[in-house]
């Protein structure tokens, strides 16, 4: 197209080109009727010879004259000169979105007020019947306010109908960078598809490029249509995943599966944004030594195996054995008295001498502080038998003096013996042996027996044959006790 600064067009005087797109040159022109500045664009003039596309284009126009939003920039009026079909729009002093995208990341309040206001004013237009069908930064202007105001409504239907002309003069309907896929298959477009658009705009606001590229348009809409989407993510890590799932569902394949309205996607990304995420509440801990300083190892503590292994568990070790002692040396006595009340009896037994010497080992029962030792019968015919000790203790076996037992009772004053003693001959009773043994050797004579008390010349014979005390030193009798 042809350069047309200088030309009047109606009432309006061209004064400088604004830029040049894929269907329209945009000039700026000055309007002295109403002294203000607008903006018109004009379509090529082959337009102008297709009947169809002027009623189309007429009919378009009223219907963009009457969106009235404060994010969508107002069309003023239209008309034709010199075979070239034009729109008249207010005049914006500032830039677009593609330029203040440039070189920058925007801050995520910006983005977000930038996706407001652009889903607005789509969820309005909707609402009207009209459908963009060309949503892409170029197309969003940008005040020196900073508002946003979406422009080039309806251009594309405008065009529609002559894609045979446009494909043969080179112009392309859309843009296939910001296309949604059923627009690339020829479907007919709704307001899903600006979605769709809106959606590759919040993508590279997000992440700085958009998501499908290739060297020719037709190979951008073939991936449009086939390719996977890339995540987000992959280019920019502190996208949150709520902002994410926002972009997936606009940017969904099946129109069914995006936001049923631009307002619904404005609504969920709001609230993505303002939801608290692992890369907008709070950074990760990273395990540095500043916070490694901060924790102090635990103290060691016993545990429960060690403390049930200290003095508590000797305790309990100690008054185990002493109760398995003392069964055991009641066991003895009992076994001591049965032997007594068999030696007793009116039966008719051998006696056995003390041998001089000592015939066999001494068996110890199973008990620390008492060891008696045995002897084999004489006569094997014999109905019982009494254990007898030696009259000299073997020398692999010493016997050692019991340890005397803090749980038995203190000692009562022994009763004094009856006045005639034994028989020598007469071995000392059972009883009488077990407390010799079971005491300390001072005490051995000094001692009553439970059953029956112990005369001097019994006391002296203990003495005398289980070796109590040592030879020369006997305890002293007084009164014969």
């Amino acid at each position: 197209m042809e350069d047309l600064t200088g030309r009047q067009f109606g009432p309006y005087h061209i004064t400088a080109p604004l830029g040049t797109g894929g269907m329209a040159a945009v000039y700026k022109a000055y309007q002295p009727s109403v002294d203000r500045y607008v903006a018109i664009k004009v379509l090529p003039q082959h337009f102008a010879k297709d009947q169809q596309f002027v009623q189309r284009f007429e009919r378009e126009a009223k219907v963009l004259a009457k969106l009235q939003h404060p994010n969508i920039l107002p069309v003023h009026d239209y008309g034709q000169t010199d075979g070239y079909t034009y729109l008249v729009m207010s005049f914006v002093e500032s830039g677009d979105l593609s330029e203040l995208m440039q070189g920058k990341k925007l801050p995520l309040p910006e983005i977000g007020r930038i996706i407001s206001q652009v889903g607005d004013a789509l969820d309005y237009a909707h609402a009207q019947g009209v459908i963009h069908r060309d949503i892409k930064p170029s197309n969003i202007l940008v005040d020196q306010r900073g508002n946003c105001l979406l422009t080039d409504f309806g251009l594309a239907k405008m065009v529609a109908g002559t894609s045979e002309k446009l494909t043969a003069t080179g112009f392309v309907v859309g843009t296939p960078a910001y296309m949604a896929p059923e627009q690339g298959m020829g479907e007919p477009a709704d307001g899903r598809s600006d979605i769709y658009a809106l959606g590759i705009i919040l993508y590279e606001l997000m992440t700085g490029q958009v998501p499908f590229r290739a060297e020719t348009p037709i190979a951008i809409v073939m991936k449009h249509i086939h390719d996977p989407l890339i995540s987000p993510r992959n280019f920019q890590e502190d996208i949150t995943e709520p902002v994410e799932r926002v972009i997936l569902k606009a940017l969904a394949k099946d129109p069914a599966d995006r936001f049923a309205t631009a307002g619904d996607m404005v609504n969920a990304f709001q609230a993505a944004i303002n939801t608290p995420g692992p890369a907008t509440m709070l950074d990760p801990i990273q395990p540095t030594a500043t916070h490694i300083s901060k924790v102090k190892p635990p103290t060691a503590k016993p545990s429960a195996q060690a403390a049930r292994s200290g003095p508590g568990l000797w305790w309990v070790a100690g008054g185990l054995a002493a109760l398995v002692l003392i069964g055991l040396v009641a066991l003895g006595v009992w076994l001591l008295l049965a032997l007594e009340s068999v030696e007793n009896a009116p039966a008719q037994a051998a006696p056995i001498a003390a041998p001089t010497q000592p015939a066999l080992q001494a068996t110890s029962l199973p008990s620390p502080t008492v060891s008696l030792p045995t002897q084999a019968p004489a006569d094997p015919t014999a109905t019982s038998t009494q254990m007898v000790p030696p009259t000299q203790p073997a020398a692999s076996e010493p016997i050692q003096p019991a340890a005397a037992d803090p749980t038995q009772p203190a000692s009562p004053e022994p009763a004094p013996p009856p006045t005639q003693p034994p028989p020598p001959g007469d071995s000392p009773p059972v009883e009488a042996i077990a407390v010799c043994r079971g005491l300390n050797t001072g005490d051995a004579c000094r001692f009553t027996p439970p059953i029956g008390p112990a005369v001097d010349g019994q006391c002296q014979q203990i003495r005398n044959q289980l070796a109590c005390v040592p030879a020369g030193a006997p305890p002293p009798l007084r009164n014969g006790n």
